[in-house]
């Protein structure tokens, strides 16, 4: 844990500062050890130097899988399709993550945190609950020769940071539907927004609206049903060989539109067939196992509900950005809301 993270640091109940005790430190001020404590007599230890603010029993069994997921399949070759499609129809360009604290809340494999380092990032902030926090994120991480971040195990609708902390961003892309509750989740992270920093987040959507799409529905709920049975090795077993049926022409499509399997839109390149089937396998594979998953919450909004969320964090039409985008059919790949404080 470094320096600059102390004074941030919040009780995950109260949002009260925390002190620091029989802390162990390496050459560099690094905080390796420790005891936080809040006013109120709650204690979280520092292992390995993460802060811990673990819960125990069923809300941590319920991202367990997560950590599996990041630890086999990482993201980290993905970046391009990260650039092309997540910053490019959210932010724009890179830019964006210049000079800035950033809150990745939901950090997964912590590939999205090291390529906004990349960018320029002042400081990032990785917040995960899973057990990928001492894998696949200090290997992608500990591998470069950043240490401006911190690395935090905490649950997001619970984020150990004080309240109004943030001169910033906090970003939850694509993380926010496997929390309990979407509401509680995002209000928790809008408010630890200065004013004038940024809440970033997008959804799954709700997509049972015509027959077709209540088919597609009943298809993905049965399957993650049977998902959330199976053992990892049968997740990925499946996601694999879903992923080499769609790479044939007219067969791979059909089974993403009916819901046994998800790709998406694959940035473009300009590599050979056999390297962009192979990503394309990749794409595929990954989005799969992710999209049915074995963990326990995955919220999908209706467009009202989440202009019903948005106007209730930000009353303001002007503090909300990327709306229109967000809302339009198709809506750009990655695309995510911004609201600003």
């Amino acid at each position: 844990m470094t320096p600059f993270l102390l004074p941030l640091l919040g009780d995950p109940k109260t949002g009260e500062a925390l002190t620091l005790d029989d802390a162990g430190r390496d050459d560099d001020g690094i905080v390796v050890s420790g005891t936080l404590r809040s006013p109120a007599g709650s204690q979280y230890p520092i292992i390995n130097g993460i802060p811990r603010f673990v819960p125990e029993g069923r809300r941590r069994r319920s991202v367990a899988s997560f950590g599996t997921q990041w630890n086999t399949l990482d993201f980290t070759q993905f970046k391009d399709h990260w650039v092309h499609h997540t910053v490019r129809n959210t932010f724009g360009d890179l830019g964006a993550f210049r000079d800035k604290v950033i809150v990745d809340a939901g950090a997964g494999s912590g590939a999205q945190a090291r390529w906004m380092l990349e960018a320029g990032a002042r400081h990032v902030i990785l917040i995960d609950l899973s057990d990928s926090v001492d894998g696949v994120v200090r290997r992608n991480l500990e591998s470069t020769a950043f240490r401006n971040y911190d690395i935090v195990q905490a649950s997001i609708d619970e984020p150990p940071l004080r309240p109004g902390s943030i001169e910033g961003m906090i970003l939850c892309h694509n993380v926010i539907q496997h929390t309990p509750s979407v509401r509680k989740t995002a209000k928790a992270l809008f408010g630890l927004a200065k004013p004038g920093s940024e809440f970033i987040f997008n959804c799954y959507d709700r997509f049972d609206t015509t027959w077709r799409r209540k088919a597609k529905w009943a298809v993905y709920q049965s399957v993650r049903r049977l998902h959330r049975r199976w053992p990892h090795r049968v997740r990925l077993a499946y996601a694999g060989a879903l992923a080499c049926l769609r790479q044939i022409p007219g067969l791979g499509t059909a089974l993403e539109a009916s819901g046994l399997c998800l790709r998406g839109p694959i940035s473009p390149s300009h590599e050979g067939m056999v390297d962009r089937v192979r990503r394309s396998f990749r794409a595929t594979r990954l989005n799969t196992y992710d999209w049915f998953g074995a963990h326990e919450f995955q919220h999908h909004l209706s467009p009202e509900e989440l202009l019903e969320l948005v106007h209730d964090l930000q009353p303001s039409r002007e503090k909300v950005l990327n709306l229109d985008s967000y809302r339009s059919q198709p809506r750009p790949p990655g695309c995510a809301l911004r609201l600003i404080k």
